[in-house]
């Protein structure tokens, strides 16, 4: 198998333009249906004591680290000119209160109800500084001051492996609000609709069959080692598609880990303004393209070297670019947390209660890469290991 691909690439350096082209075409299409032999990458090791330790320490942790990360976002959002809501009316319940029942109500998924109970319960734990009830919890998922600190959140979450972590995945996802929809069956289907010579996959999201309840969808980014999402966004605007979210969550990522190397992701991302925004910064694309693609720049560097490289190299750009899957693995990871379907009824609070499942995951990794990999997390710490 070895010899094989070393035969391929003495053949790929002695080919001429138009023979390269279909060279790669032939690879894409060997490696769509399966045919391209891979060598695998060694698994990684497991020290499964310190994993028995971090989850009997998990409920107690993220408990902690709610409270010290919410803590930390107020603090900095004060300094900035502050989070509190003022207006007529009743005096407001401080919104960094809000945020941590909130996120705490997301890792244990249970309704409002229940965590107005947890209030009196976790109180002293949290840091709350008073009760209150159900309905001061529903309206802060569209509370623009909470959104605020709940966004402040999720970045921190990055914070202590900003150094660490320069490869990254990008995918699209959909969480279900009726316990009859499932994404992947939907999305399966909605691209056999399509011919295979026009594209192999579709961009825009799956569509719900159940019109009152759609999905809300998400486009994010994950590191391939930390398995931290480093940005996510919710929709409920199913008439856009994954590349149009991609400059936004790209962007984000970006900011969180400025050393960002090299982006991974399946054939919708594999286009040349992509892979021009992503050259911009200084980020190599691991992109795999479609079946009947050419080696046209149209003034895109980035992609003819993506091109290139995988002409040149099969086997380390298919290593690399099969690390892929980590950002199906974070989704999964998020699903068999919350085997329960979205609740809430209002747009604006689907988007919210869809996105506190993201940051609810970075938390929870957080609380495990502390003992799994021997690296400082404290809220507001940066890379320490």
């Amino acid at each position: 198998m070895n010899i094989k691909f070393i035969n391929l690439l003495f053949i790929s350096l002695a080919m001429n333009h138009k023979q390269r082209g279909e060279f790669i075409r032939d690879v894409i299409s060997k490696v769509r249906d399966g045919q391209s032999p891979y060598i695998s990458r060694a698994k990684k090791d497991m020290d499964w004591g310190m994993y028995d330790v971090a989850q009997c320490h998990e409920i107690a942790d993220m408990i902690d680290m709610i409270r010290d990360l919410v803590d930390m976002a107020v603090d900095r959002i004060e300094k900035e000119g502050g989070v509190s809501e003022s207006g007529p009316g009743r005096p407001p319940t401080p919104p960094g209160d809000v945020a941590k029942v909130l996120l705490l109500q997301s890792y244990l998924n249970v309704p409002n109800r229940v965590a107005e109970g947890m209030i009196h319960l976790f109180k002293e734990k949290l840091g709350l500084s008073k009760t209150f009830s159900y309905k001061t919890i529903e309206r802060g998922y569209d509370k623009k001051a909470v959104y605020r600190i709940l966004d402040l959140v999720f970045d921190l979450t990055n914070e202590p492996v900003r150094d660490l972590e320069t490869t990254f995945s990008v995918d699209g996802s959909g969480s279900p609000t009726s316990v009859k929809q499932n994404y992947n069956a939907d999305r399966q289907r909605q691209n056999s609709k399509r011919s295979r010579e026009k594209s192999d996959q579709d961009d825009k999201f799956a569509l719900s069959t159940f019109k009152k309840r759609d999905y809300v969808y998400k486009a994010a980014i994950i590191g391939v080692r930390f398995k931290l999402f480093a940005s996510w966004k919710s929709t409920t605007d199913h008439s856009i598609g994954e590349t149009t979210m991609f400059p936004e969550v790209f962007f984000r990522a970006h900011q969180n880990h400025p050393n960002m190397a090299m982006m991974l992701g399946d054939g919708i991302y594999a286009t040349r303004p992509i892979c021009k925004i992503l050259g911009n910064k200084g980020v190599t694309p691991r992109l795999l393209p479609r079946r009947n693609i050419t080696q046209k720049q149209k003034g895109v560097k980035d992609w003819g070297d993506m091109l290139s490289d995988l002409s040149e190299d099969v086997q380390q750009w298919l290593s690399e670019y099969h690390m892929r899957s980590i950002s199906e693995t974070g989704f999964s990871m998020v699903k068999t947390r919350n085997t329960k379907p979205l609740s809430k009824r209002l747009d604006a609070r689907k988007e919210t209660e869809d996105y506190l499942r993201g940051i609810v995951h970075n938390i929870r990794r957080l609380c495990y890469i502390r003992y799994m990999d021997g690296i400082r997390v404290d809220p507001g710490a940066t890379t320490g290991a």
